[in-house]
């Protein structure tokens, strides 16, 4: 899909479009002005092929999160917002994985296969999920989604949203139903 951006719309307003746009145009905008970025921390982060894309996706993680809690104004630019937040997720990936990697020395053998091959079903599904929510959610799912990861009960949601928590219920069903899809797929 054509972008209907320039180079000279600022991120900011680009955020707040990704925020309201549900065919995810904007979102891909932003996501081109740091992918950049993002793959070349997961290159620099990666051994394998594999590991490579398991960085980018906690890249692609740290970016979406980016999107939602970036305040314009606040002082930062949104490009340094979100690289910085993908960089801190690959960051922690390599943490986890330092602790696994000790703790798989400390312990016998047996499933550490199973184990790594769960670890690359979870970054498949990210991936999934990371599309389901820009191409399969409404604005208002978006919304909700968002208030709900940031610890928002259904009633505040609804509140913040103007809507009924039956609304609030109905909408997280949905979410869940497509999410669930996504990753089934």
């Amino acid at each position: 899909m054509a972008s209907s951006f320039n180079s000279s719309t600022p991120d900011e307003e680009l955020v707040i479009l990704a925020r309201e746009d549900s065919s995810g145009v904007a979102m891909q905008e932003l996501l081109q002005r740091v992918s950049g970025f993002i793959h070349l921390k997961a290159y620099q982060f990666g051994q394998t092929e594999q590991d490579k894309q398991d960085f980018y996706q906690e890249g692609l993680l740290g970016f979406l999160s980016a999107v939602h809690s970036f305040k314009p104004g606040s002082g930062a630019s949104f490009s340094t917002f979100a690289c910085t937040c993908a960089l801190n997720r690959m960051k922690n990936l390599l943490k986890q994985r330092s602790k696994a990697d000790s703790l798989m020395q400390k312990l016998p053998l047996e499933g550490a296969s199973s184990d790594l091959g769960q670890a690359f079903q979870a970054a498949f599904e990210a991936e999934n999920i990371i599309t389901a929510i820009s191409s399969k959610l409404s604005i208002y799912e978006k919304r909700v989604l968002f208030l709900y990861l940031q610890g928002d009960s259904y009633a505040e949601i609804a509140q913040k949203t103007d809507k009924s928590v039956k609304s609030t219920d109905n909408a997280m069903q949905r979410i869940r139903r497509k999410l669930k899809s996504a990753i089934d797929d």
